[in-house]
């Protein structure tokens, strides 16, 4: 059995060594019952801090995963473009 934390936003995650800020957290219900969270995120990359954005997540180890995605992005981007296109991208 898991234990429930509360955590009241903002709060920081660590995702793939980078800050992720959680700025709001709303939750909503489908007409099938099934339970929605539309979570504001800002990840902080390299020091530099992105445009707050939504994602719709059904559990947290989604969220970790959509998280993982994005962080891989801007590592792909500044493999391929270097530091200065993400910061043009993020910022």
């Amino acid at each position: 059995m898991s234990k429930a934390t509360l955590q009241i936003p903002p709060f920081f995650l660590k995702i793939d060594g980078e800050l992720v800020e959680v700025l709001e957290i709303l939750k909503s219900r489908l007409i099938t019952g099934e339970e929605w969270y539309h979570v504001v995120v800002s990840i902080h990359y390299r020091g530099m801090r992105g445009k707050p954005y939504s994602l719709s997540v059904r559990s947290l180890k989604e969220l970790e995963n959509k998280l993982k995605i994005e962080i891989t992005k801007l590592k792909m981007i500044e493999f391929a473009y270097g530091i200065e296109e993400v910061r043009r991208l993020i910022t």
